[in-house]
């Protein structure tokens, strides 16, 4: 029977982390509101455009790091690099990056793990996402990029298949991003691209720009000068939307961590996934790459596992592998690589897990 102590312990773990978790959201969303308006897409192609080529394996990492690009939302950014003639492999440090390198991912684990841990994330997930993309054009993997004059994604994570320039959803079918405007391939009219995957509206006006959801990836310069007021207005609006998108996720994640931090043996989670076993961490990279999990849900019970035992390399781990890769991410990245560069997408992920975990677990143990 469960006792009235991890009821109490449960509900003040849940109170504490979700309060704190939305703080920081909320203001850490208004900050990227802010940063998306002066550094749209074109804006993010034009900075790896024509530079020296460590300069553009550097930017492509660091802008991967201040963007908060979701999966959706990367993947058809990395189309319109590749067909606007940005070297492969500083687009593949910018894929890399993104979706494991966010300032959002970062406060949280600020606020919940400490600097130390953070900056070595930070350090491997930064450093690793150069070394792999260059590593994979070492070997030539360039080769495995499809044509991408027809590239169409679906961030719902189907198979795309080659359409038309434009393609209009039809009446009644469900997804992400459902409107019955039709929607061009990659370059679509000036939208910011806002809000959080799969979660936003797209909502179009022949007046004035406004917000898009994650299937509207800008590439088109923008060239009309937005007031300073309007763009903190469209800022604020981008981190309403994006809290909306994911508000639910951060509830979720603190509850699931309310209970384990509650009711979960303590002790058996310290035999299985504690600093002293050695094979937790590929364990939890192994876990966490095919898992569809959003890393504002995984970090909130990575805490709580925390608090129960699990190592910290451990925990790291299974975020880096849960926010790397996915199983609707890999479909996705299909549409635009052959096989094995897919196969060689997921392993790097893989790889940057478990080479964080250790670092993490030789500086802290």
């Amino acid at each position: 029977m469960f006792e009235i102590n991890n009821f109490v312990t449960a509900g003040k773990f849940f109170l504490i982390i979700a309060g704190e978790l939305v703080l920081i959201f909320m203001a850490v969303s208004l900050l990227v509101g802010i940063l998306m308006e002066y550094l749209p897409p074109s804006r993010v192609r034009d900075f790896l455009s024509g530079r020296l080529t460590w300069v553009q394996y550097l930017l492509g990492s660091g802008l991967g790091a201040v963007t908060p690009f979701c999966s959706c939302s990367t993947v058809p950014i990395t189309a319109g690099l590749l067909k606007g003639g940005v070297p492969f492999g500083p687009v593949m440090s910018f894929l890399f990056a993104s979706p494991v390198l966010n300032p959002i991912i970062i406060a949280l684990l600020l606020s919940l793990f400490g600097l130390k841990v953070t900056t070595a994330y930070v350090i491997v997930t930064f450093l690793g996402s150069m070394a792999l993309a260059a590593l994979l054009s070492k070997m030539g993997m360039e080769r495995q990029v499809k044509p991408l004059m027809n590239f169409q994604v679906s961030c719902c994570g189907e198979s795309p298949k080659p359409q038309p320039p434009t393609l209009k959803t039809r009446s009644g079918e469900s997804g992400c991003c459902e409107t019955g405007a039709a929607l061009p391939l990659i370059t679509l009219p000036t939208l910011q691209t806002t809000g959080g995957c799969c979660t936003g509206e797209a909502k179009t006006s022949a007046q004035k720009p406004t917000q898009a959801s994650c299937c509207s990836v800008d590439f088109e310069a923008d060239t009309v000068r937005v007031p300073f007021k309007e763009k903190m207005k469209r800022a604020s609006l981008s981190a309403v939307d994006t809290f909306k998108g994911v508000f639910w996720y951060l509830l979720l994640g603190a509850g699931i961590g309310a209970f384990i931090y509650g009711f979960f043996p303590q002790d058996i989670v310290v035999k299985v996934a504690g600093p002293g076993n050695p094979l937790s961490i590929p364990i939890a990279a192994a876990i966490g790459v095919p898992m569809y999990i959003r890393a504002e849900t995984i970090i909130p019970i990575s805490a709580a596992l925390v608090g129960k035992g699990m190592g910290l390399g451990t925990v790291l781990a299974l975020i880096i592998g849960g926010a790397g890769a996915s199983i609707p991410e890999l479909i996705i990245l299909g549409s635009m690589f052959k096989k094995k560069l897919v196969l060689a997408f997921a392993i790097n992920v893989f790889v940057v897990a478990i080479a964080a975990g250790y670092l993490v677990e030789w500086l802290i143990y």
